[in-house]
């Protein structure tokens, strides 16, 4: 038996079996183009657990800290510069054991709770009109999720009726007295959260019915332009989505969309980690891929014409052992977390034809942040910047491109991963194709040229890249812009349309068809 490390028999192992040629072609066809990749894909989650709300967004408005109507103003600074398209509140697990009418009104007269799953006491200093509030001034849309575990349908009715009623009741009387005189028109509803668990231990089929009851008075009060969303699976349960769209047969109108929720946790830390562990994480997203691929086909089967039913992945993200109900679920968020989300946004994009929504979790110190706080200070993560350099696929069509001699990685599960991950998509306004690029090697760097298959002249107009010598770099309070994009020089990529990419690295190119 060898007395070597593990990690260091699997690095040799992997280096035995990667093929070496450096010289690396990516192939364009800007006129064969796909699905429209919804912006709805780079949206948020926001849960009340840990240090998420209280202390990440809401300080209130008596905080030293500089804050517009009790909410941080860097962390509203933050956010809207990734033109995030919808933020998911207020749980999760909290979400079915929160009401509504708690976190309304005078803050002074709101009720303490206790915030059954996550431990720790919830004030209702942030309610809906809080929530509304850090929409507006981020620019989002709202997507809230209704309690269906331990609440009633009126109840839920009664909220859709507060967001977005314009007529004479009570409810909405109730809301103009709050300094609220216009409707929400909030879109996005969620009819319980993971209810084969925390929202109540369900079987499928007893949701079914439930949903049938929530859903049929929610869209009476909303009318048919909101989008109604059902608890669907996990990895480990693909069969509650077949045995749940078997129960609403005859009442599948009511079904805009079910979501699914897969977290990638694997063995080790959040920042001392092997690069097998690593590796690992990136293999994980296959368990993405093929979950969303078959939840696709099966919604299919089950939409008609005129009302397709979509996916919505709206809890995904690495989980670390660091990340605890004693901690608030926090952890550390180095650049594997950012190649990670990179490689599994492209998976998305993949998938485009038929999901519409993901949210990461979550928005600030739980699980895999963008933005991270202390007190009066706040630092952005690795991950905060896939978001932002991410930015121009937003609604852009999916060009089909393909790679010459790209090398090939050996994963722990003993499956093969091309090194090289490239997503293209076309913006037709501005007659701009984007690119993302990963080199997801961790040793070994490529050159790449471009090939575009097009008559029309092209040029490359920007270039930027997010990479470390290390990848387990991380920012912290003292070095806050350890990791962070730079501006590559085009001048001599222009000439020869060729770059380097180093490894871990994340690269997006801006092309201009002339």
């Amino acid at each position: 038996m060898s007395n070597k490390p593990k990690t260091t028999m699997y690095k040799e192992e992997v280096e035995k079996k990667q093929q070496k040629s450096k010289d690396v072609q990516i192939n364009i066809y800007p006129e064969v183009t796909f699905h429209k990749v919804s912006r709805y894909i780079y949206s948020q989650f926001a849960e009340h657990l840990g240090r998420c709300i209280y202390g990440g967004i809401w300080v209130g408005e008596g905080s030293k800290i500089k804050n517009e109507q009790g909410i941080r103003c860097d962390t509203i600074e933050a956010l809207k510069k990734l033109s995030l398209p919808a933020l998911r509140w207020p749980g999760g697990c909290f979400a079915d054991n929160y009401h509504w009418i708690d976190g309304i009104g005078p803050r002074k007269k709101r009720p303490r709770r206790y915030n059954l799953w996550w431990n720790q006491p919830e004030t209702n200093q942030f309610g809906t009109d809080e929530f509304m509030l850090l929409c507006r001034l981020i620019e989002t849309e709202p997507y809230i999720c209704l309690n269906v575990g331990s609440g009633t349908v009126e109840e839920a009715r009664s909220w859709v009726e507060y967001c977005n009623s314009t007529q004479s009741t009570a409810v909405v009387q109730m809301r103009k007295n709050n300094g609220h005189p216009k409707p929400y028109n909030v879109k996005f509803w969620g009819i319980g959260n993971e209810n084969w668990w925390c929202g109540g231990n369900m079987r499928p089929e007893y949701y079914a019915n439930l949903y049938r009851l929530f859903a049929t008075y929610v869209r009476q009060t909303a009318g048919e332009s909101v989008k109604l969303i059902a608890c669907g699976s996990h990895q480990d349960i693909p069969h509650w989505d077949e045995r749940f769209l078997e129960a609403m047969k005859g009442a599948y109108n009511l079904v805009d969309y079910i979501s699914l929720h897969i977290y990638s946790r694997v063995d080790g830390s959040d920042i001392n980690f092997s690069e097998e562990e690593y590796y690992s994480l990136i293999a994980s997203i296959d368990v993405m891929d093929k979950h969303i691929s078959r939840t696709i086909e099966l919604t299919k089967a089950f939409s008609s014409y005129g009302h397709p039913i979509g996916v919505v992945m709206d809890e995904w993200g690495s989980w670390y052992k660091e990340a605890v109900i004693e901690n608030g679920l926090y952890q550390q968020n180095t650049m594997r977390d950012a190649m990670f989300a990179a490689a599994t946004f492209h998976c998305f994009h993949k998938h485009a034809n038929g999901l519409f929504m993901t949210n990461m979790a979550q928005t600030a110190n739980v699980l895999q942040a963008l933005i991270l706080t202390k007190g009066q200070h706040l630092i952005v993560t690795p991950t905060y910047h896939v978001y932002e350099m991410f930015r121009p696929h937003q609604d852009g069509k999916l060009v089909a491109c393909n790679i010459t001699n790209n090398p090939v990685l050996t994963l722990p599960n003993g499956k093969e991963q091309e090194a090289i991950s490239v997503s293209v998509t076309s913006s037709e306004a501005e007659n701009e194709l984007f690119l993302s690029i990963l080199n997801l090697d961790l040793h070994e760097d490529f050159t790449v040229t471009f090939r575009l298959y097009i008559e029309s002249q092209w040029e490359i107009i920007q270039v930027r890249r997010l990479t470390t010598k290390d990848i387990r770099e991380h920012n912290t309070f003292d070095e806050p812009r350890k990791v962070w994009p730079e501006e590559i020089s085009i001048e001599d990529i222009k000439r020869e349309h060729r770059m380097n990419l180093p490894p871990h690295s994340i690269t997006t190119v801006r092309l201009r068809i002339l």
